[in-house]
């Protein structure tokens, strides 16, 4: 893998040489636009509306929008010069932990790994972590930001992940009904039951991208001169069907789970 920030992790007064690297892999399938009447790929011009005409990508230059008209320009050196110590250092702001954390907080996942220089310091970082069972909270700036982050031990690396910032949280009373609907006992009962009878151990290999899955069916489905066929999607239960939806949800998890008792004894 490409590293994509290299630099330093700094906690007290050991510096550790280390990259940052990304964890994921974005793997939507992607779609151009296309002139409707002859196919034709669609380009997006660069357009300089005073000169009137095509600008190259040497051209273009980021600017900041004083007022209206007025821009303050900027060079890549200029983002480099910043006075920040986390454009080349990870410092560690504070160890603790990691269950405390708002779970809306996390944004994207990286990995940190040592340079040759830095193999075993950070090592000891690493270890330190997993025998305190705490994680660390650091800022480091990438991509014309400053990031903060949730550092923690994730095999023979660490796991980097950016956090929003508490004030890029948006309030969810906003949102939330204004009045608590009525809820019977029997109710609450037959749902408890249903979360019960839906309990399992987290494993989140198991869920398949359908929607990506979905989309290459249908590009080969077109190209094939194929229909694809349609999902039948069930409509929102309402509070007067409430129980027997509940109720039905019950009795089909409790004859599945009786028809793999009955398999299993019949290979035994």
């Amino acid at each position: 893998m490409r590293s994509i920030w290299k630099g330093t992790i700094s906690f007290g007064m050991v510096a550790i040489a280390a990259k940052l690297y990304s964890a994921t892999e974005d793997k939507r399938v992607s779609f151009h636009q296309a002139h409707r009447e002859c196919m034709t790929r669609i380009k997006m011009p660069k357009w300089c509306p005073s000169c009137e005409r095509m600008l190259d990508a040497t051209e273009i230059q980021r600017v900041y929008e004083l007022s209206a008209g007025q821009y303050v320009p900027f060079e890549e050196a200029d983002f480099q010069a910043l006075p920040l110590k986390s454009l080349k250092v990870i410092e560690v702001e504070a160890f603790g932990d990691p269950s405390n954390i708002d779970p809306r907080l996390f944004e994207k996942p990286y990995f940190l790994a040592p340079d040759e220089m830095g193999v075993k310091a950070f090592q000891l970082l690493r270890q330190a972590m997993e025998k305190s069972g705490l994680s660390a909270v650091a800022k480091l700036s990438y991509r014309e930001r400053e990031h903060i982050a949730l550092i923690r031990p994730h095999g023979k690396a660490l796991l980097l992940q950016t956090l929003y910032y508490a004030d890029e949280l948006k309030d969810v009373d906003a949102i939330a009904p204004r009045q608590e609907a009525m809820i019977s006992e029997k109710e609450m009962a037959m749902a408890l039951q249903l979360v019960q009878a839906l309990k399992g151990e987290f494993d989140l290999s198991q869920y398949r991208y359908d929607y990506r899955e979905a989309l290459s069916q249908m590009i080969e489905a077109k190209i094939e001169g194929k229909e694809v066929a349609k999902v039948e999607v069930p409509e929102a239960t309402t509070a007067f069907d409430l129980e027997a939806s509940l109720r039905a949800s019950i009795e089909q998890i409790t004859a599945i789970d009786q028809l793999g008792k009955s398999k299993q004894k019949v290979k035994a």
